[in-house]
């Protein structure tokens, strides 16, 4: 986690209060294809078969699709599906630190500070993320956090220590 990041609760935007994600309150407004952006970085359980997810927006405020993975498996909507490539460090309690990044026209999951998956989009799969303006999250974890890169993020008015976003998180 760079020293410029806050850990912030996360505010899981697959919900009614957030309209499916619909609402750009529950949503963080980033350009993850600028090439000096940290990516999103988040502390959550990896479990065997909820997925972690993460929504993509563009400029307009349209879901582009999702990066989804869990223990067996990555998911990018439209483009990537296939196993987990190797397994998961050992983690308290399966409870990892985990970052997506984009690195040129490649998308890259690390966790626990080590590259662990790799892949190239290409031809449709890059042009359909080649404009990211906003993620969301859905499917982290009660106990999930991700880390606001200061100056590069601005996050939703949902995104505060009592706001759940109408999740079964609530206080």
């Amino acid at each position: 986690v760079s020293t410029q990041s806050t850990g912030r609760k996360r505010c899981d935007c697959w919900t009614a209060e957030c309209g499916w994600c619909s609402d750009e309150k529950c949503r963080v407004s980033h350009d993850l294809t600028d090439t000096s952006s940290q990516g999103i970085s988040v502390t959550s359980p990896i479990k065997w078969v909820n997925l972690n997810t993460v929504f993509f927006f563009d400029g307009n405020g349209d879901m582009i699709g999702s990066f989804r993975f869990n223990r067996k498996g990555i998911f990018l909507t439209g483009c990537v599906k296939c196993r987990t490539p190797r397994p998961l460090p050992a983690g308290e309690e399966g409870v990892f630190y985990w970052s997506v990044v984009f690195e040129g026209s490649e998308l890259v999951l690390y966790i626990s500070g080590e590259e662990h998956w790799r892949q190239e989009l290409v031809g449709e799969c890059a042009e359909r993320y080649s404009d990211i303006q906003e993620f969301a999250f859905g499917d982290i974890g009660c106990d999930g956090v991700w880390y606001e890169a200061e100056g590069q993020m601005v996050s939703g008015s949902h995104f505060t220590d009592n706001d759940t976003c109408g999740s079964e998180c609530a206080e």
